[in-house]
């Protein structure tokens, strides 16, 4: 593990630690009665503390029921306790301005967090549909008034599994689409069974197949397990690479360093004609400037999870200047930004959605 990786991690883990030591202090606030369990209450903060950078490194390379329960548990307590410090803010503030008592309103923070934990929860398992109709300059007639699926980071591992692909190719398969596209993340990035799980989309019938293009967490997983994996259940790996159907190009880009750092040069190796239409494939949406100079029509991107978990729609919207969801242009290029189909980290979704996007070609 690189030193500056681990360096990262430590100063993570001690800013999470402080972060729950002063949740331990607003709950004995709100509740002086716990003080008799005080020491008790402490060791159990400590230990959850912990928890979730301890069970993150442990499922990474073990498939086990007891570890993902644990990472679940840790998850779900770092996004419990976040919103209850939002809703204790809130509480104290009442508390200057109102007689109402601080156990009555650490009751009212500690029923928010909880509540809002448990519609993300809920939340991220609704799989919604979003319809739109994009129209590509040069379309040959064969394609128009073809229907694309765009199903982006999907996250299949420790908590997604197969269970989960199966519902996917099922509502996949419900929307009858020609062609389906996934722009990376197909993988979470733990050890698992990527064949068993790449199998289930087997089942899917579109006519013209599934393209599908590297993301960061296949990284973590290792690029030669999931395309294999991927190959072998049929869905065509575009790892910089460009294929044409129909008339229709289909380029896919690896989530790469050298591949990002040269990424200009890559684009121009794939031999782009500009006067047919292209569809390209990219886990980031970024370098943008460099895709439409290289004649690409329609960038087709993931990776963002709008932010997944208020506030993160906010940060992603300034931090991707734009592009962090949804259709947008770019000069003659345009790019559809998908929230994706799973999750990382906490399985939930708080002011995001889970999403297939059914593309109308025109």
């Amino acid at each position: 593990m690189p030193k500056k990786f681990i360096f990262f991690l430590s100063i993570a883990q001690a800013i999470y630690t402080l972060f729950n030591w002063s949740v331990y202090k607003i709950v004995l606030i709100f509740f002086p009665s716990l003080y008799s369990y005080k020491v008790s209450l402490f060791l159990a903060f400590v230990i959850l503390s912990g928890t979730f950078l301890i069970f993150s490194a442990l499922t990474q390379n073990r498939d086990k029921l007891l570890l993902k329960i644990g990472y679940l548990i840790a998850s779900i307590w770092a996004v419990l306790i976040f919103y209850f410090t939002l809703a204790s803010l809130l509480a104290f503030g009442v508390s200057w301005v109102s007689s109402i008592s601080l156990q009555t309103l650490g009751l009212c923070s500690v029923s928010i967090a909880v509540l809002l934990t448990l519609y993300g929860l809920i939340n991220a398992r609704i799989i919604r549909i979003t319809r739109i109709q994009i129209k590509l300059p040069n379309l040959p007639e064969f394609w128009k008034n073809k229907t694309a699926l765009l199903v982006s980071d999907l996250h299949f591992g420790q908590i997604l599994k197969d269970g989960y692909a199966q519902r996917v190719v099922k509502l996949i398969n419900k929307n009858n689409p020609d062609i389906v596209f996934i722009p990376g993340d197909f993988y979470d990035g733990v050890h698992t069974d990527f064949q068993a799980t790449a199998d289930e989309f087997k089942r899917v019938t579109a006519q013209f197949g599934i393209y599908y293009c590297s993301g960061n967490h296949e990284l973590f997983a290792g690029y030669k397990k999931c395309e294999q994996a991927l190959t072998k259940a049929g869905i065509k790996v575009l790892e910089d690479q460009m294929v044409e159907v129909e008339g229709l190009q289909i380029a896919g880009i690896a989530y790469k360093h050298e591949t990002m750092l040269d990424f200009a040069k890559t684009l121009t190796s794939l031999n782009l004609n500009k006067n047919k239409p292209s569809i390209l494939l990219k886990h980031v949406p970024k370098q943008l400037e460099e895709a439409e100079e290289a004649g690409v029509s329609l960038q087709l991107s993931g990776h963002t999870h709008f932010g997944q978990i208020w506030p993160g729609n906010l940060i992603t919207k300034r931090y991707w200047k734009g592009y962090a969801y949804g259709l947008k242009k770019y000069k003659k290029m345009q790019i559809f930004v998908s929230s994706g189909l799973g999750t990382w980290g906490p399985p939930m979704r708080l002011f995001s959605k889970s999403e297939m996007v059914k593309i109308t070609l025109i």
